[in-house]
């Protein structure tokens, strides 16, 4: 080998390990545990470093199907843990630790550090941006009106709803609906959905506004009990609402990263999609807007 084609070859080699290294270190090919495309979740308020370091207090609430503790297994579950199970696997997070409350407890909790995130799926509205911060949207799902079977109060539309008696669960998007109405005759509220569609079946209350995941799933899970869903009814565009998690607004950097992970999950076709269709729901309830 002449000297020309010793130096040629040293350059050629000093050349493939330039281009390696930029490679290598673009995002395309960096990552965050399972999360490519980027190479930290640090921001500077260190909340990410904190969860891989201490592990992650999750804050759910009887509210099946979102999030419910299983009688047999005594294991947390629904579609909201389940996310949840994905997003801190594919991020690292390896200690994780669930606190259950009433739905009404979640957001005062998170407040006080009880716990570092609301994973019982809660839309964003001004009166909750006002405390705490909302991730990426992970799926969606809109209202509905529940009646008892053979609808005697001949309910259908939202105006149908003046001079009732409906029932909601405290706390819930349909709460703060519902609250500002004028017209109804009592707004009876639940820490429960089973307490409130018992009310119904028993002809307590005369309808209940739920979500209508909920209100299909309880049906079809109980035969024969004395509810239906009301026809006719075309819920407002204040009514459907992406699933978001809530999140402390100083944990700039832990809503960063888990906002990313939920959209990984999205993408993927074992992730979010496979998780809705296991629980009931379709390929439909990932996208707010329509899609036939």
């Amino acid at each position: 080998m002449t000297c020309m084609q010793a130096r040629t070859r040293e350059l050629l080699c000093a050349l493939l390990a330039t281009l390696f290294l930029a490679v290598t270190s673009i995002p395309g090919f960096a990552g965050v545990a399972g999360v490519t495309g980027i190479s930290s979740f640090t921001g500077g308020d260190g909340s990410f470093k904190r969860v891989l370091r201490e592990g992650i207090v999750i804050g759910i609430a009887d509210d099946y199907p979102f999030t419910y503790q299983d009688t047999k297994t005594k294991e947390m579950d629904g579609l909201d843990v389940r996310v949840f199970r994905m997003v801190t696997k594919l991020l690292g997070i390896e200690k994780v630790s669930w606190q259950i409350v009433q739905f009404d407890a979640m957001i005062p909790g998170l407040i006080a550090k009880r716990w570092d995130v609301a994973a019982d799926n809660i839309h964003e509205n001004p009166k909750r941006l006002a405390v705490i911060d909302f991730t990426s949207p992970a799926y969606w799902y809109g209202s509905t009106l529940a009646v008892h079977t053979g609808n005697p109060k001949n309910i259908h539309t939202a105006a149908d709803l003046a001079g009732k008696v409906v029932g909601t669960v405290r706390g819930s998007f349909n709460h703060n609906f519902l609250e500002k109405r004028k017209d109804l005759k009592e707004l009876k509220l639940y820490t429960t959905n089973e307490s409130e569609f018992a009310d119904l079946a028993a002809g307590r209350i005369d309808v209940t506004m739920e979500d209508d995941i909920k209100v299909g799933l309880f049906i079809k899970q109980h035969p024969g009990v004395p509810m239906e869903v009301a026809t006719g009814y075309a819920p407002s565009l204040e009514e459907y609402g992406y699933a978001r998690y809530g999140i402390r607004k100083d944990d700039i950097d832990l809503n960063h990263a888990i906002s990313r992970a939920i959209d990984e999950l999205r993408a993927k076709r074992e992730g979010i999609p496979k998780v809705l269709e296991d629980g009931g729901l379709g390929l439909r309830n990932m996208w707010y807007w329509p899609v036939k």
